[in-house]
């Protein structure tokens, strides 16, 4: 099961990509989805404490690679980057969500929204890093958390299925957080989950559906339910590549505590025993399930 992989010494790594693009509107102005005020957090640092506090609990070592898209920066004022290190460091790693949320400010602060929205060069450059995961055999299964405004500029599209396409097959998910009022139309399409993605410049055919869309205005309010539709698809995707692989888990150490982890997963936090959590089963599929969420 999932359980039994994490329980093995499998980690989560994350990463996460926030959008810069102009359509976000004017930071200093209140109406702009980037706007920072004592008063109330917007958006983006929601989106990061909730979904990025969530997801970090489970990268071992704490420190995310964190990204921006669609800015221009000071040593290039001409031209916008589809790709930054959000720290404006030579190491993208961020110590935790509060690190994430340093990096993001500091990124205001000394860029300029821009455009347009693309993906397709965050999606290869963490993927790399899953790749290399992957050829060392690193017990490593990589997040790629994207918080956007909007849909995905159309002269970026095959370029970013082709990414998603060839990601499938590493170890590796995709979670987008839409944030704003936007129409995110085209992240159904990403999401592919009735229509499997092709990619145009290789005709290859995704290896597995690896890309979670979740609308947060639709879970602002209750974070619980956010929590479980952003790791909803996430073990179901991390087992389809080992049983792919067909990597099996390795006996987990001696005294590891696995209950957290599966509580976590489960969106039952702390509220699940020890007994609760490793004795209650439900099928569905002939699939065994923690508390709903498929193993």
């Amino acid at each position: 099961s999932f359980l039994d992989y994490i329980a093995g010494g499998h980690q989560i790594e994350l990463a996460v990509a926030v959008d810069f693009t102009a359509s976000n509107g004017n930071p200093a102005l209140k109406t702009s989805l980037h706007h920072v005020s004592d008063g109330r957090k917007n958006d983006y640092e929601r989106a990061i404490i909730a979904v990025g506090q969530l997801l970090a609990n489970y990268d071992s070592d704490n420190q995310i690679p964190t990204y921006g898209f669609g800015a221009k920066l000071p040593a290039s004022p001409e031209s916008s980057s589809a790709c930054f290190n959000l720290n404006g460091l030579t190491d993208p790693n961020c110590l935790g969500a509060d690190g994430v949320l340093q990096a993001y400010y500091s990124a205001l602060n000394r860029s300029k929204l821009s455009g347009p929205t693309v993906f397709s060069e965050v999606i290869r450059t963490v993927a790399a890093s899953a790749r290399e995961n992957e050829r060392t055999e690193a017990l490593s299964y990589t997040i790629l958390l994207i918080i956007t405004d909007g849909a995905i500029s159309s002269s970026d599209l095959q370029a970013t299925i082709h990414e998603i396409v060839e990601a499938s097959a590493l170890p590796m998910s995709v979670v987008i957080v839409g944030v704003g009022n936007a129409d995110f139309s085209t992240m159904d399409r990403l999401d592919a989950d009735k229509v499997p993605l092709i990619s145009n410049e290789n005709g290859k055919k995704m290896e597995a559906d690896i890309v979670q869309f979740v609308p947060f205005r639709k879970y602002e309010k209750s974070p619980g339910l956010l929590a479980s539709e952003v790791l909803e698809e996430i073990p179901d995707q991390f087992m389809q590549y080992m049983k792919r692989k067909r990597i099996k888990p390795r006996p987990p150490p001696v005294g590891a505590d696995t209950v957290s982890i599966v509580s976590e997963f489960s969106g039952r936090g702390s509220t699940a025993s020890s007994k609760d959590v490793l004795s209650q089963k439900a099928s569905s599929d002939n699939q065994p399930m923690y508390y709903g969420v498929p193993t």
